[in-house]
């Protein structure tokens, strides 16, 4: 983690504390003079809208942990899997706003909101701190030919797989396309498993899909990276070889990266927030969850990314909109 973000947790540090020392002064007292119990006083509940056992459920626990040893009380992880985060999100959205029903999940969940019917909007929630992001890498088998980026750019018909119709990869692949003037074809798979082992047979001619999933096969020589899409524009550390496209030139403004955040029910107040904020990134610096990030190569957002995480899913959500209806995608 940087010496950035670790300022910044500091700082929040100290914010918490200032918030709750105005609460205390402002609660009722005990007839000992002392002031009302801090928050927590019982168990907190995690909602994770995904199944357990999956990286989305790895990394809740792993926070969780972290956040357990900063608040001296029990998270107790929830799974509520369905419809793309929609079930898992609805389920927090009619809990009271209290504080002690949290979620930790992609910022997908929320923008599910904006593309399908769904019982709660981004206003249902307020963001408690955003976490981590998933890069994308535009990648190609070692077979393929193709060598660097600007291959793309010869004129020639390229096929790309994505890891579903209307997933945030497929978007990304239509956009780059149209932002290239490129002649590319997409070629659906039900998951980023397959879609990835497309690429690695020379199936397409790339693909563009979470780090987490092509990085083994990077790391093996099967697939060659041509370039990223990272949360701050800038590389990453563990491909610092292979340029950015923003490097390259490339609109990545309506494209959309996987942020990770903490969230609660909206109306939570202030001081309450500030505690679950500070627990969440300290959470981050413990070795359980750094393990998790880097076994998953899935870098921390830096301190102007996470202030703005949740706004910025909320712009993703309007662009998200925009490119399914220009590119006529239909989702499923």
């Amino acid at each position: 983690m940087s010496n950035r973000f670790r300022a910044s947790v500091a700082g929040v540090a100290v914010v918490a504390g200032l918030s709750m020392l105005t609460a205390c002064s402002s609660t009722a007292s005990t007839a000992d003079g002392a002031a009302e119990p801090d928050f927590p006083t019982k168990d907190i509940t995690m909602v994770v809208p995904y199944a357990a056992g999956g990286p989305t459920d790895i990394a809740a626990r792993a926070l969780a942990k972290g956040m357990e040893e900063t608040l001296e009380t029990t998270i107790i992880v929830e799974n509520k899997p369905g419809a793309s985060g929609i079930t898992g999100l609805s389920e927090l959205s009619s809990k009271k706003n209290d504080g002690y029903t949290i979620t930790f999940t992609p910022g997908d969940a929320f923008v599910q909101s904006e593309l399908r019917t769904a019982p709660y909007t981004f206003d249902s929630f307020d963001p408690v701190a955003g976490i981590m992001t998933q890069p994308y890498i535009v990648v190609t088998s070692k077979d393929s030919g193709i060598k660097e980026f600007d291959d793309l750019l010869s004129g020639d018909r390229f096929t790309y797989s994505v890891s579903g119709i209307g997933t945030p990869p497929h978007i990304n692949a239509a956009i780059l396309g149209d932002d290239l003037g490129a002649n590319f074809a997409v070629v659906p798979f039900d998951g980023a498993g397959p879609a990835t082992q497309a690429a690695v047979g020379n199936n397409v001619s790339f693909a563009m899909l979470d780090a987490s999933g092509v990085m083994p096969f990077i790391e093996s020589g099967d697939l060659l990276p041509l370039a990223v899409l990272t949360s701050n524009g800038e590389r990453l550390d563990y491909l610092p070889e292979v340029p950015t496209l923003n490097e390259l030139d490339v609109d990545v403004d309506d494209m959309t990266l996987t942020i990770y955040g903490v969230a609660t029910v909206a109306g939570t107040d202030e001081a309450v927030i500030e505690v679950l904020r500070e627990a969440a990134l300290e959470a981050t610096t413990s070795k359980t969850f750094a393990d998790f990030a880097e076994q998953n190569y899935a870098p921390m957002l830096d301190e102007e990314t996470e202030a703005t995480w949740y706004d910025s899913l909320k712009a993703t959500a309007k662009t998200t909109v925009a490119a399914l209806k220009k590119f006529g995608i239909e989702l499923q």
